[in-house]
């Protein structure tokens, strides 16, 4: 009789347990520390931190080439994998919000302009370094702690997106009659980039003006100086121009321009200098402006941002969104080039023979 008064007891119990649980589950449910907003309907689901892509996952690595890079803000030398590299460019040099062709395009363009550049001396600013993190001398660069500061909670899911963009084009360059390309490039063309003799010194086949017709956002500003400050502004620079505020309206205006619309020559008064003097004295965004005088002074309506030469990053977004590839943008915008491979031993295929002679041409 106790052992089955014992067993009735304890059937009891946990049919009580089994309620009472019930009634909790029923009741309240209990939520993780992370997941997802509840959502009528759905069971709440565990939601981790997104990790960052495995570099080493893409590409044979021992096929990679070491660079030295001079950090300018921490002031030290770091050796790095090139594309390691590339990947800190294109997160300092085009916004992680662009197009993924366009992040490809200019993951190219970046890594070419790198390897150019170290054939050709080196950084400058620091002899031992093969490229520096100073946009000033070579390339800007972000540091996973600079992305982070920037990104914030989209840190993660931005240096995924321009890490595989950058080893989705991992060893692939820009060549000309099989030699690396000095690939420049700026932000925005204002509708037409320039010929690189019309920038710098020489007239490099590949840095020929085309038309950019899918700038993405146009970069416009207006520059307005009154009539004592800009008179001032001169006289410091250009003392033998005479510009006075009696004649600085007459004594102003444009001289010649390029068949881009860019400023070759401004007339100071009695001096005459370059667009690209001009762009520094007034801090314009880029040469390819007009003038306008207004009440007490006048106005630079300046378009585009930038010297102009070589890939336009808003215009290799609007390509990308009008249904370009990268292979496509970069062609448009470097004048007879080849999309090559560089590996180990330099140049070693031609990965894309084609050149720019047919052009893109959006769908629809």
């Amino acid at each position: 009789m106790i052992v089955i008064a014992l067993a009735a007891v304890l059937l009891a119990l946990s049919v009580l347990l089994f309620l009472l649980m019930r009634a909790v589950l029923d009741g309240k449910e209990i939520k993780p520390t992370s997941c997802k907003p509840d959502v009528a309907g759905e069971i709440a689901v565990m939601t981790p931190a997104p990790t960052l892509l495995d570099l080493y996952a893409y590409f044979d690595w021992t096929e990679t080439t070491t660079i030295k890079v001079y950090d300018h803000r921490a002031d030290k030398l770091v050796d790095m994998d090139l594309e390691e590299y590339i990947v800190g460019v294109v997160s300092a040099e085009m916004p992680a919000y662009y197009a993924f062709e366009a992040l490809k395009a200019q993951a190219v363009a970046s890594r070419t302009y790198t390897l150019y550049s170290m054939a050709h001396g080196g950084c400058h600013t620091n002899p031992d370094a093969d490229v520096c993190t100073n946009s000033k001398c070579c390339q800007a660069f972000s540091s996973h702690e600079r992305m982070q500061n920037t990104w914030k909670n989209d840190y993660a899911n931005n240096y995924n997106l321009v890490a595989q963009a950058v080893m989705e084009t991992a060893g692939e360059v820009l060549v000309y009659d099989g030699k690396l390309c000095d690939a420049l490039y700026h932000a925005c063309s204002g509708g037409q980039t320039e010929d690189s003799e019309h920038v710098y010194a020489n007239a490099l086949p590949y840095l020929r003006g085309v038309e950019s017709p899918y700038e993405d956002p146009m970069r416009t500003e207006d520059v307005a100086l009154k009539t004592d400050a800009l008179v001032e502004l001169i006289a410091a620079k250009y003392p033998e121009s005479g510009i006075s505020e009696t004649n600085v309206r007459d004594g102003i205006a444009i001289k010649k321009a390029y068949e881009s619309g860019r400023v070759e020559t401004l007339r100071l008064g009695k001096t005459t200098i370059t667009g690209k003097q001009a762009r520094n004295l007034f801090g314009l965004r880029s040469t390819m402006f007009t003038v306008e005088w207004t009440g007490d002074g006048i106005v630079f309506h300046v378009k585009g941002f930038g010297h102009g030469v070589g890939l336009s990053q808003n215009g290799a977004n609007g390509m990308a969104k009008h249904g370009a590839n990268y292979r496509e943008i970069l062609l448009h915008y470097y004048t007879g080039v080849s999309i090559a491979s560089y590996g180990a031993d330099g140049i070693t295929e031609n990965a894309a023979p084609e050149n720019s002679a047919n052009p893109f041409v959006p769908e629809g």
